[in-house]
């Protein structure tokens, strides 16, 4: 079941949803909102996850230009299952 892309959609929705309310807080005002507050401490990070993704994916040949914008965006429910084939990683 979670060989396959339609196990990891509903979370990258979410995720989708969460950085959009996220964005929508911080530029309404909401700067010390607790969902900003947590955007921020995702986005940080999953910036420090990029160097651990690139050794994970390194067999599958990564393009940076997929990686980077996946990972600071999806997290973990982007790169394992890229890393399991699900999802390209070129």
């Amino acid at each position: 079941m979670i060989d396959k892309p339609y196990f990891w959609y509903p979370a990258h929705c979410v995720q989708i949803v969460f950085w959009l309310a996220a964005l929508w807080l911080l530029c309404s005002g909401h700067d010390k909102h607790w969902v900003v507050s947590l955007a921020t401490t995702m986005l940080i990070s999953h910036i420090v996850e990029l160097p651990f993704v690139f050794r994970m994916l390194r067999s599958r040949n990564p393009s940076a230009s997929r990686v980077i914008p996946l990972t600071i965006l999806f997290g973990l429910t982007w790169f394992v299952p890229a890393r399991r084939g699900v999802f390209p990683a070129n």
